[in-house]
């Protein structure tokens, strides 16, 4: 024991599922992009958009939900059973997702697709916290999309980004990417201001764009801007046509559609009066309301609720079949915020479990003995893991799970509590339930296929 005390004391780091290192409740995230093509069963999919310059795919991926099939059969009021519940759940498993997406942005300074140029926080431009997102459904298909609006940056730099992920087929979408002057209506249409007016008049530009259901993601469908007659009254050597400004108020429009395929005007493409750009205009709107999103600042509090939301509604389901989950140490970490605590309270009240530190030195080691032998250990540095192992004390698990049980017993548990297999981790039986801040990793050692040391605590895979 005291050599495992003196390793621990030479970092203030725990290494756990092979690698990952555990700092201020978060491991990190090491050669994502390595990782980033053997993650799970699912893959990022972005749109024909190209990625910055350098980027490097870093998805934020998680494994499909996988409920307990005997608690999914025999307990009429499951999810599987109750579409308001099956719907509850589908609906808070995307805003975990999108939580790992913001956790990556604001740990990691990058977008789940290629990376985010943030060199202008530290040129005094602002902080993280001052650029914006929303999740909303903004175009209308039933599933809530993650908004991502960054504009503390140079023009060049300012962005927003619609992202879309359907749990079901465990993908993720850009859909949309414009410079962060938009205005979105309820026609699925998005107006996009231009970031400066090159044209020729005070009128300023714009592109329209509109959703396209059969390809998930925004198809432009128009560009306009105007030409004023007091600010030039030439263009390309050709006078201001006056024959085509019907109503003479020196303003003529170019119109561009899909057709045209580009947005650079030339000066035949100026032949439009005023009545010609709102029949033209209005033709596409057709009475659309503004839709007024919600953005909240990006900061880990306004996305706090997101993953431990989705972590309990699991726990729910795949308690209904147990009788054992007031022993469940698991548990403690998604409902008690000092879970150490917690843990160590119930063990020594309930247990008789007795605790002491064995190096006097190290305050933050603790262990847990049953009839003298070592059954769990307390480590409180960063966000604190709990061990446990040798044999089931009475009825004690972590997330179902204990010292004895075989291993595939133990992977079938933690499914269904929405453990999957950790990217990051280089040994087996190392599993997560998210990359973002708010989640939990487990981690167990086993002989013969029976379990027979397992590690738990938080986890987030961006900071560190």
């Amino acid at each position: 024991m005291k050599k495992e005390i003196e390793s621990l004391k030479i970092g203030t780091a725990v290494l756990l599922c092979g690698g990952v290192i555990f700092f201020a409740g978060c491991g990190a995230k090491d050669d994502v992009a390595k990782n980033s093509e053997t993650v799970g069963e699912e893959q990022i999919l972005v749109d024909d958009m190209e990625a910055p310059s350098g980027a490097v795919e870093t998805p934020v991926l998680e494994e499909e939900i996988i409920l307990d099939s005997t608690d999914a059969e025999n307990e009429e009021d499951s999810a599987e059973e109750n579409p308001e519940k099956a719907q509850a759940l589908y609906e808070a498993q995307i805003r975990h997702y999108y939580g790992g997406i913001l956790s990556q942005i604001i740990a990691a300074r990058q977008l789940p697709d290629g990376e985010l140029d943030t060199s202008s926080l530290d040129a005094g431009f602002g902080e993280m916290r001052d650029n914006h997102f929303a999740v909303t459904d903004i175009d209308g298909d039933g599933r809530e999309e993650l908004i991502v609006s960054y504009s503390n940056a140079i023009m060049a730099g300012m962005m927003e980004i619609i992202y879309d992920y359907d749990p079901v087929l465990g993908k993720l979408k850009r859909e949309f990417t414009q410079f962060p002057a938009l205005t979105y209506y309820d026609n699925g249409i998005i107006k996009a201001e231009a970031s400066h007016n090159h044209s020729r008049g005070e009128f300023w530009p714009f592109e329209l764009y509109r959703y396209d259901p059969k390809h998930d993601s925004y198809e432009q469908i128009g560009y306009v801007c105007a030409w004023d007659k007091e600010i030039s009254d030439s263009y390309e050597g050709q006078p201001f046509p006056d024959d085509l400004d019907i109503d003479g108020d020196g303003t003529i429009y170019c119109i561009r559609t899909d057709e045209s395929g580009d947005i650079f005007e030339w000066y035949e493409d100026y032949r439009y009066d005023q009545a010609d750009y709102e029949e033209w205009y209005n033709g596409l709107m057709e009475g659309a309301g503004e839709i007024s999103i919600e953005y909240r600042p990006m900061e880990y509090e306004s996305f706090a609720a997101y993953t431990p939301a989705y972590l309990k509604l699991l726990a729910d389901e795949a308690g209904k079949e147990r009788t054992d989950t007031a022993s469940d140490l698991g548990l403690l970490i998604l409902n008690e915020d000092y879970f150490l605590d917690a843990a160590q309270t119930l063990l020594s009240e309930k247990y008789e479990v007795e605790l002491e530190q064995p190096e006097p030195d190290f305050e933050e080691w603790t262990v847990g003995l049953k009839d003298g032998r070592e059954a769990f250990s307390f480590e409180a540095l960063n966000a604190g893991h709990i061990g446990y192992k040798g044999e089931q004390v009475d009825d004690v698990t972590i997330f179902g799970i204990y010292p004895g049980i075989s291993v595939d017993g133990a992977w079938g548990k933690l499914r269904a509590y929405g453990f999957y297999a950790s990217p990051y981790g280089e040994v087996e039986n190392c599993l997560i339930t998210g990359e973002g801040f708010g989640n939990v990793s487990i981690w167990f050692s086993a002989e013969d296929n029976v379990v027979t040391d397992i590690t738990v605590g938080p986890f987030c895979a961006f900071a560190g």
